[in-house]
């Protein structure tokens, strides 16, 4: 996993409902997905290389995902953004 030193070379490409954006780490752990829970990482990689990240390289507790959204549910993850509902809407 990556530490926190290294998230300024991070870019997260995050799943977005107009399209994949590209954001630094370090914007995407400040903002969050906002409103949507469904916006979340699908891919990250460091600026200074162009160098792919396995998304098990960035903290879980940032990807929002239905995975890391559970956890939090149970107090298993921190929760970066608040807690998220108890409920959601389900989306194959």
């Amino acid at each position: 996993m990556i530490s926190p030193e290294e998230y300024p070379d991070i870019l997260v490409i995050v799943a977005h409902p107009f399209g994949n954006i590209e954001a630094p780490l370090e914007t995407w752990i400040q903002t969050g997905p906002g409103p949507r829970p469904y916006v979340g990482i699908i891919a990250a990689r460091r600026k200074s290389t162009g160098e792919s990240l396995a998304m098990d390289e960035i903290p879980l507790e940032y990807h929002n995902s239905a995975q890391s959204r559970n956890l939090q549910r149970q107090g298993l993850l921190p929760c970066p953004w608040g807690p998220p509902p108890e409920s959601e809407p389900y989306h194959p």
